[in-house]
């Protein structure tokens, strides 16, 4: 099995901050374009990846960026949020196909917010109960998804995707997609 490392990287403060400007924007960012992933609901944040950098948040940014400078040194995140309410989760699915086809991602992550932990993440089909504030990096090309939250609670969460080429994403994707990207120096 592929290897998840995980690291204890925001406080319940910070989690709490975030939280709050994830559920103050929801409706700003679906108003960006529509949902393009097929693995969640209809209307889901989490298919609005693309519209939106949380990092552009100034508050999200001075506690999220400088973490992960510490882990990947200078590099380019793009960073999104997902609510999963009753009913709602995301099936399984990688964020790269072929890792030699791009090969600046090297890390894919997420973050958990808030909700009930024991909703947990499945990694290659086995289940890891979530904690509140952590980080859970693993490669690109891991099946990785969440179950239906069965709770009348929601279940928020912050994911990104990693890369350490700067050039090699500046040339290819960031151009036509500015607002995705968050460039970490």
């Amino acid at each position: 099995m592929k290897s998840i490392k995980k690291y204890d990287f925001m406080t319940p403060d910070e989690c709490d901050k975030v939280v709050e400007i994830i559920l103050s924007m929801e409706d700003f960012i679906k108003e960006l374009g529509p949902d393009i992933y097929p693995g969640t609901n209809n209307d889901s944040l989490t298919g609005r990846y693309y519209c939106f950098n949380f990092l552009s948040i100034k508050i999200i940014n001075s506690i999220i960026a400088p973490k992960l400078k510490e882990i990947f040194g200078p590099c380019i995140v793009q960073c999104w949020a997902n609510i999963f309410r009753h009913g709602e989760g995301i099936d399984e699915h990688k964020h790269v196909h072929d890792t030699n086809k791009n090969q600046s991602l090297v890390a894919s992550g997420n973050i958990f917010l808030y909700g009930d932990p024991n909703i947990g993440t499945y990694y290659e089909g086995v289940k890891h109960n979530n904690k509140l504030g952590e980080l859970s990096l693993f490669p690109p090309d891991m099946l990785h998804g969440v179950p239906k939250n069965e709770t009348n609670d929601m279940r928020i969460s912050m994911a990104i995707d990693v890369h350490t080429d700067p050039e090699e994403v500046m040339y290819k994707v960031f151009a036509r997609m500015p607002q995705r990207f968050f460039y970490i120096k």
